[in-house]
């Protein structure tokens, strides 16, 4: 059974180098900020770690709009 419910239900979850490429990112730069704490990680029943998006491009936007002193952001979203 699917959780349709809240905006969050139907957004695929992604591999790093996935997410990091459709946004035109390294992926160490993404692997960094999920390892720091500023982006959320999930891992479901294997070892990979999954982000959804819109987290990441939000915490991308944040920075861009000086929501904290994160190092490991800046530029993350040029």
């Amino acid at each position: 059974m699917q959780n349709t419910h809240g905006p969050m239900a139907t957004e695929p979850l992604l591999p790093i180098n996935h997410a990091a490429a459709a946004l035109g990112l390294h992926t160490w730069k993404l692997r960094r900020a999920i390892k720091a704490g500023l982006v959320p990680s999930y891992t479901l029943l294997n070892s990979r770690r999954l982000v959804r998006l819109s987290e990441v491009v939000a915490v991308i936007e944040a920075s861009r709009a000086g929501g904290g002193n994160d190092q490991c952001l800046r530029g993350m979203g040029t």
